[in-house]
C-alpha cells in the first residue's frame, strides 16, 4: 500500500513536469513567433499633456518610432530624451500591450522675457530658459526691465550678473500667475527694488513699491482692477507706494 501511494507520488510528479514543460515550450514558440510576424512591433505612440508641442515634436524628442519591437524599447531612454527638450518638464512612457506606446509629458510654460543684448531670452516660472528670440512677444508674457542676465543658453537655468539672487523675481512671477494677474502685465520694471513698476495691457501704471507683502499687494491689485473694469472708470495709475491704501488715479490730473 506504501509502495503504490510512493509510485502515485512520482507519477502525479512526473505528470506536473511534463504540463510545466509543455507550457514553457509553447510560451516560447508563441514568442519567436510573434517576434517574427511583428505582433509585438509599434503601430502607434500616443502623447498626453502636451499643448505647445506638437504630437510629432513629442514623439522625435523621444526617440521613439514604430514598427520596432515593444519589447526592445528602452522606456527609461526615452523618458531621458524627453526630459533633454527644453519644453518638456516631466515625461513618463509606458507600453500598452500589444502594439502601442503612451508618452506623458508636463510642458514648461513661457511667463515673462528678459532683454539680453538685442535678443529676448524667454523663460517659464523656474527661470529656466526655453528660447532666444530676436524680437519681443508682449502680447503673451511680459518682460522683465532691470535685470541683466549672464549669457544665457537654452535648457539651462537664467544666471544673474554679479551672482545676484533671482528668488525675488520667481517668487514674484509665481505669486501673480497664481492671483490670475500675470496674464494682464506688460512689462515689469526691477530697476529698483525698493519701487517695482508695472505696466498692464490695458495702459494703466502701478507704482507697486518694494516686494514687501507681495502676494497680498498683488491680489489687492487683481481686485482694484476687477472693480475698475466692472464699473468702466478710466483709471490711469495705482499706487501701492504712497501709504497703507493705494491711490487710484481716473484721470490726468
Amino acid at each position: 500500500m506504501i509502495e503504490k501511494r510512493k509510485v502515485d507520488k512520482k507519477v502525479k510528479k512526473k505528470k506536473k513536469g511534463i504540463i510545466f514543460f509543455i507550457f514553457l515550450m509553447t510560451f516560447f514558440i508563441f514568442t519567436i513567433i510573434s517576434f517574427k510576424n511583428g505582433l509585438f512591433n509599434i503601430t502607434s505612440i500616443d502623447v498626453v499633456g502636451n499643448k505647445k508641442l506638437s504630437k510629432e515634436q513629442v514623439i522625435r524628442a523621444s526617440g521613439g518610432t514604430t514598427n520596432e519591437n515593444i519589447f526592445k524599447v528602452s522606456l527609461k531612454n526615452m523618458e531621458i530624451n524627453l526630459k533633454r527638450h527644453p519644453y518638456i518638464k516631466e515625461a513618463k512612457v509606458k507600453r500598452k500591450l500589444p502594439d502601442k506606446l503612451a508618452v506623458n509629458i508636463v510642458e514648461r510654460r513661457e511667463k515673462f522675457s528678459i532683454p539680453y543684448m538685442e535678443s529676448y531670452v524667454y523663460s517659464d516660472g523656474e527661470s529656466f530658459v526655453l528660447r532666444i528670440e530676436s524680437e519681443p512677444d508682449v502680447e503673451k508674457v511680459p518682460i522683465i526691465i532691470g535685470i541683466n542676465i549672464e549669457k544665457p543658453q537654452i535648457g539651462d537655468e537664467i544666471v544673474l550678473e554679479k551672482g545676484k539672487d533671482i528668488e525675488e523675481l520667481e517668487n514674484f512671477i509665481k505669486i501673480a500667475d497664481e492671483v490670475k494677474l500675470l496674464e494682464q502685465v506688460k512689462s515689469i520694471d526691477f530697476s529698483k527694488k525698493e519701487n517695482i513698476d508695472i505696466n498692464l495691457r490695458n495702459g494703466i501704471k502701478v507704482a507697486f513699491g518694494p516686494l514687501n507683502n507681495v502676494k497680498y499687494k498683488l491680489s489687492y491689485l487683481y481686485s482694484i482692477l476687477e472693480d475698475v473694469s466692472k464699473k468702466d472708470l478710466n483709471c490711469k495709475y495705482i499706487y501701492f507706494n504712497k501709504g497703507e491704501n493705494p491711490i487710484i488715479v481716473t484721470d490726468d490730473k
